[in-house]
């Protein structure tokens, strides 16, 4: 599904270790020309800025308030979600609750999201947030008002909210956002032909549409764009469809073709080779074509929905072997998944 992901401030007074947010208030500064940026004024994007933008996008596009920041550190954060939910796109949010107020929950509790997914305190303050009264009473009714929220933390949870909740989680690992965290061992240069591995696991599609909407309208490439090498169009000046065919992003698609073009991808984690998405693109087709669907199709469902990818080769044989001899049901395999390490890291535990 593509995807655009709303940031709706630059300079996140968050300022997690893993998000680069001096890189990005230097460079949407200068793009702008804006001199008083600051974690303590921020500039924001106007909800009719907002309202205008969302206007070109189609209802199919997933509409994510997360971006390169903190959402509900703009005040109008709670009116852009009901806004879009109302206008019928799908929703989700991804939120410390930094800037949330308790009328924001009241205005959005009804909202049918998509996925509601909290950045929980951890006590090695790589998150900065304050755990204080404020904070907890906000959690609070948050689990109260809306349902099935899911959390993660880039430590041991902080202990006030780990007595809160009763529970942990494992830590996430901290990425190096395609280089732009410094502190985090980078990812060896990629050459040749590439894929983004994120947006073609599931569809096997050669295509970036999972991008992230600024406060000016502009569009970045993706949640790594921290530095904004790659501005494809803007909202405010033109449609959805128009920015994947703007010269921008048509340099951008020859340079990640290219064998050393200088974009982003290179030194991203999430990249593949162009080669890689075509040996399961012809897997797709060999599966497809000569295998029972009967057997076949299950199997592809139970990738897509507890791993949200398309299946490995190896994995895939293995699982259809045992299933056309009766050595697995489906449901075996669904409960063999349900306990690998790459479900857990996708499928987040539910707070409530």
């Amino acid at each position: 599904m593509a995807r655009m992901e709303i940031s709706t401030n630059i300079a996140c007074r968050v300022q997690c270790d893993f998000c680069p947010q001096e890189l990005l208030i230097e460079e949407y500064s200068a793009r702008n020309n804006l001199k008083n940026i600051s974690y303590g004024q921020p500039t924001q994007m106007s909800f009719d800025a907002f309202k205008k933008c969302l206007s070109t996008i189609p209802k199919s596009v997933l509409i994510g308030f997360t971006g390169y920041t903190e959402p509900f550190l703009n005040p109008e954060c709670s009116k852009m979600i009901l806004h879009a939910y109302e206008n019928g796109y799908p929703v989700e949010v991804f939120s410390t609750l930094v800037g949330m107020k308790l009328e924001d929950i009241e205005l959005i509790k009804r909202v049918g999201f998509k996925q509601f997914h909290v950045h929980l305190p951890d006590d090695k303050n790589v998150a900065k947030i304050a755990v204080n009264n404020d904070y907890i009473n906000i959690l609070k009714k948050v689990l109260d008002d809306i349902p099935n929220v899911t959390a993660m933390s880039m430590a041991n949870l902080h202990p006030k909210i780990k007595n809160f909740l009763d529970k942990d989680l494992i830590p996430d690992e901290m990425m190096n956002r395609a280089g732009n965290v410094k502190s985090v061992k980078p990812t060896p240069k990629k050459l040749g032909p590439l894929v983004c591995g994120r947006h073609s696991k599931l569809d096997l599609l050669d295509i970036v549409d999972e991008n992230v909407l600024l406060p000016n309208g502009d569009v970045a490439l993706c949640g790594m764009d921290y530095g904004l090498r790659h501005i494809i169009g803007n909202l405010l000046e033109q449609s959805y469809d128009s920015i994947f065919e703007t010269e921008k992003y048509l340099e951008f698609r020859k340079k990640q073709k290219s064998y050393d073009g200088d974009v982003l991808c290179r030194f991203c984690p999430e990249a593949i080779s162009q080669s890689t998405l075509t040996e399961k693109q012809n897997l797709k087709s060999f599966i497809g074509n000569n295998l029972d669907p009967s057997f076949a199709k299950p199997l592809f469902k139970l990738y897509e929905d507890n791993l949200e990818r398309f299946p490995d080769k190896k994995g895939f044989d293995y699982f259809y072997d045992k299933l056309t001899n009766d050595q697995l049901s489906l449901l075996d395999i669904k409960h063999l998944i349900e306990q690998s390490p790459e479900y857990k890291s996708i499928n987040p535990i539910k707070l409530n």
